[in-house]
């Protein structure tokens, strides 16, 4: 009993022992684990690995819809439409494989007019390299691994001997070097692919999924593609988006970009760009080693950016458009004013609403195809057009720099009032030839050998006297006309919502009195000298004379809708983000101008185009609607001189101003008539027409996506 009781106990102290029986199980667990693993990567290891080879996961990018762009009315002007990109990726195949695939798929994309996507060097005849200069040949070389020495055909044998393409034509093998000269420049792997064509065809698509299975590394994906179904309609408003660059690829990355994106490069597209965006959604591929893929599941969704809505009116653009367009036309064939003008080449057209700022048409020419930019040019194409001398993507109205001639002469009346030099009954002598400074002549006179007598500030405006103004200018001084400019918001930038508007420059404003002579002066009075001014920087101008003194902020921004919610950003916001974008902080603000005043200058502009012998009376006075303008004519050294109209209407209640520019355009009258159709069609667009705009002709129907 005794022994039994001992050999008890000794059973018992062995349990109570916790940390040996610890010890024990995770030495048993520990036998378990290794036999198993010895199982899964001995025993089994082959079957395993070769499962897991034929098993890749990767991620794949779903490109968000870039937001709409619409007019003030709902009109479709930006949009995104359904399209099908090819795609690389570098599979688990031989070099000969790999080749004789994209043989296969060369041979479908030729065959259906569709094109290589490849930043490979070449012109399109093959015939050698499309760099501007050797330098950049040279360091292109350098980067590739190349010697500089080598010529276009010894870097082409140098390809087909890295790529094994010694079998093919020389035209095929030019087209496998873009391929994989794309693939590697965007570090195309078994989960990073490389995009070499874009918007392909239906056919070709139908035929690469018939045979995808062949065609190792291929995959087609869907994209949004960006689309403006007008065409050239509001380009330089618009812009136009492209693939991000290297560059903006580093400072972006960080931001939800990849190499594969589309990006804004110009207009709304850009500036805008962080609201347009979108955000990208992803699906989980599982594929074997030659690229085949078994399944796809969406993780998540994309998002499309949000609608930017513009203050622009589609029927008033569309106007503004034409009728600079036809104006530059007629003057050039000589069937608008009797005489042809041959080098009237270019020009702008500004429409601005006077008591809000916002603008209602805003028009450059020439313009150019925002969707030949989005479906990719040639490198020949797209130096033709960079390299155009109309400068077709140059924004005239917001970057051109102008004399704005006798249209100044308001804002010089305004300052000798103000100043107390002039009154407005006040009345000059036109001597023809002024007696000061550097004795220069009125108009009138160079042209008739006549003058306009003695006028008062109505008169002279009607007429343009420059020797009224020239005299104006002397009482009141340099320092006066710059501190008018400046409180009409000349010589500095609007801050309206796009790139590269330029500030302007306002004669005298930094000058050495040493070097400034009275001469200097009256050549300002009547807008020459060193004034140079934007035509929104004109409008905004005109519009404060026609509201009655107020220098509004201008803007192309009507609101911002987040897509999923419906809900419009606030203003707040959005100004903020436009003051840091543009670096400008323009503040809407009231002229401390006498009433008056203005309503006599006002006077003037009315006689311009209503009163028998108003430089513009001709072709306004059977107006439905009573205008008020100017006609400006800007001396340039060669070539016609640029003619300026400015004005406003209704008269007794104003609502838009509008600025024309037409460079070489000659006189300041025979450019009022790009204005007269837009005031024309601003009146003549009612309320319900408005209203149905949106659900007109002008939404092209199938393009939303």
């Amino acid at each position: 009993m005794s022994l039994i009781k001992k050999i008890l106990e000794k059973i018992g102290n062995f349990f109570n022992n916790r940390y040996l029986i610890l010890s024990i199980i995770t030495f048993l667990v520990s036998i378990v684990f290794i036999i198993r693993l010895f199982n899964l990567q001995i025993v089994d290891g082959k079957e395993y690995r070769e499962k897991s080879e034929r098993r890749m996961l990767r991620t794949e990018v779903i490109t968000a819809p870039r937001g709409e762009i619409v007019d003030r009315n709902g009109v479709i002007l930006a949009t995104s439409k359904l399209s099908f990109n090819v795609e690389l990726y570098k599979v688990n195949v031989t070099a000969e494989e790999q080749n004789d695939a994209l043989v296969k798929l060369i041979k479908i994309l030729d065959e259906n007019g569709d094109a290589i996507s490849s930043s490979f060097p070449i012109n399109d005849s093959k015939s050698g390299f499309n760099f501007e200069s050797q330098e950049e040949e040279n360091k292109w070389k350098e980067e590739m691994g190349f010697d500089t020495s080598l010529d276009f055909n010894q870097v082409i044998e140098k390809y087909i001997e890295k790529f094994e393409l010694s079998a093919y034509d020389r035209d095929t093998q030019i087209k496998i070097i873009q391929i994989k000269y794309e693939g590697n420049l965007n570090g195309y792997s078994l989960f990073t692919s490389a995009t070499i064509a874009k918007n392909i065809s239906e056919k070709s698509h139908a035929l690469i999924e018939e045979d995808i299975y062949e065609l190792y590394g291929v995959n087609i994906v869907s994209v949004p593609i960006r689309y403006y179904p007008n065409g050239n309609f509001a380009s330089h408003i618009l812009g136009y988006v492209g693939k991000i660059s290297n560059t903006e690829y580093k400072e972006k990355k960080d931001e939800g970009y990849n190499v594969n994106s589309i990006v804004g490069k110009s207009g709304v597209e850009l500036s805008f760009e962080k609201y347009l965006k979108g955000e990208d959604g992803e699906n989980k591929v599982e594929t074997d080693l030659q690229g085949n893929t078994s399944t796809k599941t969406t993780t998540k969704k994309a998002v499309a950016g949000n609608t930017l809505t513009l203050t622009i009116d589609y029927r008033l653009q569309k106007a503004a458009e034409e009728s600079l367009k036809n104006t530059i036309s007629g003057l050039n064939d000589g069937t608008l004013v009797g005489k042809t003008v041959a080098d009237a080449d270019a020009g702008a057209v500004v429409v601005l609403d006077v008591k809000t700022g916002e603008v209602l048409a805003m028009a450059s020419y020439p313009d150019y195809d925002i969707n030949s930019l989005v479906r990719g040019l040639s490198s020949e194409e797209w130096n033709k057009l960079n390299n155009d001398p109309l400068k077709p993507m140059y924004n005239r109205t917001i970057s051109g720099r102008y004399s704005p001639g006798s249209t100044y002469k308001m804002l010089v009346g305004i300052a000798g009032l103000m100043n107390n030099k002039i009154t407005v009954d006040e009345k000059i002598l036109d001597p023809g030839i002024y007696p000061y400074g550097h004795k220069p002549k009125c108009w009138i006179y160079s042209y008739y050998g006549m003058t306009h007598g003695y006028v008062n500030l109505t008169e002279a405006l009607k007429g343009s006297c420059n020797c009224y103004f020239y005299e104006v200018g002397r009482r009141i001084g340099i320092d006066e006309i710059v501190k008018y400019s400046k409180m009409f918001g000349l010589g500095e930038k609007t801050g309206i919502e796009l790139d590269n508007e330029a500030k302007g420059s306002i004669a005298g404003e930094n000058r050495k009195d040493s070097e400034w002579y009275l001469g200097m002066t009256l050549s300002a009075a009547i807008g020459q000298s060193d004034n140079a001014y934007t035509p929104i920087q004109l409008a905004n101008y005109i519009s404060t004379i026609a509201n009655g003194g107020t220098l509004n902020k201008v803007s192309i921004i009507k609101k911002v809708t987040n897509e999923e919610t419906s809900q419009d950003v606030s203003m707040s916001e959005i100004e903020e983000y436009t003051s840091n974008y543009t670096g400008v902080n323009f503040e809407t603000k009231k002229t401390s101008i006498d009433p008056s005043y203005i309503n006599a200058i006002k006077e003037g502009m009315r006689a311009v185009t209503n009163d028998m012998g108003g430089t513009s009376y001709s072709l306004f006075k059977d107006s439905q609607i009573e205008v008020a303008g100017k006609t400006g004519t800007s001396q340039l050294g060669n070539g016609s001189n640029n003619g300026i109209f400015v004005g406003f209407a209704p008269y007794d209640d104003p609502e838009i101003a509008v600025v024309a520019i037409i460079e070489n355009g000659a006189e300041g009258t025979y450019t009022a008539h790009v204005v007269r159709p837009i005031m024309d069609e601003y009146f003549n667009i009612s309320t319900d027409e408005k209203n149905n705009e949106k659900q007109g002709e002008y939404l092209n129907k199938d393009v939303k996506f």
